[in-house]
């Protein structure tokens, strides 16, 4: 009898202590959710079929189309791993020249993905991220010799200022723009490191300034954005679809038309992924 009193006290303390740990896992997942999340603990995070974030148009996909990101252009030797140099910028426009590509606006991607509009054969566009001054010094010219247009991300609160490197001022951004050639649009106003640890409050108010702040120093519309150090996930492009963007990118390679929604399109980096990206094209398009 005293026995099996023994085992009923034993079977009675692993079940509460079972019980506790349960509950403080809920309270702490609580709190992990609520920060970042904002949702109660047990709900179901979205997938890529429940979000309301909208698709391409059907038949979109049936077209090949290569976003290219760079960020920033150097003379000669890098600062960072990720720079590239200008005789490589150089022969990578030429080759793009030779090559028969058509380089495209983002507008006319983004026609492509909701209209179906055509695209040309070959279809390239060219970005770039952190508005570094190698983009007006050595890219710019070179652009402005094949008459490529570009797309520069700019996040605002840097916009003229030092930091590791020397960003585009507000002038230089406006000579580019009234070249015709090149269109600015957000890269939030702060650049956080991760967006991810944001508040939606947070985010919301990254895209809102940078987009007041390009909008009023430039006069041009803002609809397009790009996640920074590429951090992204359905909470933040549910976020950049309400605040009232058109379009975001990432930098996950692959066809820009068969990407899984307008938020999440895809962008090859140049500088690892720049070969592969016209060999995809051209493979397409044959």
């Amino acid at each position: 009898m005293r026995g099996f009193r023994y085992v009923l006290w034993g079977v009675t303390i692993c079940f509460l202590s079972a019980a506790l740990w349960l509950g403080v896992g809920v309270v702490r997942g609580e709190h992990h959710r609520g920060f970042h999340r904002h949702t109660p603990a047990l709900s179901k995070a979205p997938t890529l079929s429940e979000s309301i974030l909208p698709k391409p148009v059907p038949g979109a996909a049936k077209q090949f189309a290569a976003v290219l990101v760079w960020h920033d252009i150097v003379p000669k030797n890098k600062q960072v791993w990720f720079d590239t140099t200008l005789s490589a910028f150089r022969r990578q426009l030429e080759l793009i020249h030779r090559g028969g590509f058509h380089v495209i606006t983002l507008r006319q991607l983004y026609a492509h993905l909701t209209k179906d509009t055509p695209l040309p054969p070959k279809p390239i566009a060219l970005t770039f991220d952190d508005n570094n001054q190698g983009i007006y010094y050595y890219a710019f010219p070179l652009l402005r010799k094949y008459g490529y247009p570009a797309t520069l991300f700019v996040h605002t609160g840097y916009v003229g200022v030092t930091t590791d490197k020397r960003h585009n001022t507000w002038d230089m951004l406006r000579t580019m723009v009234r070249s015709g050639l090149i269109d600015v649009q957000s890269l939030t106003q702060s650049h956080p490191e991760n967006i991810l640890l944001l508040s939606d409050k947070q985010v919301v108010k990254e895209l809102v300034n940078s987009r007041r702040s390009i909008e009023l120093h430039l006069g041009i519309p803002v609809y397009a954005f790009v996640y920074p150090c590429d951090k992204h996930d359905l909470r933040v492009a549910e976020d950049v679809y309400r605040t009232g963007y058109k379009i975001a990118f990432t930098e996950d390679r692959g066809n820009a038309c068969d990407s899984p929604n307008l938020f999440l399109v895809h962008r090859y980096a140049a500088i690892l992924c720049f070969d592969q990206a016209l060999s995809d094209v051209a493979r397409a398009w044959r």
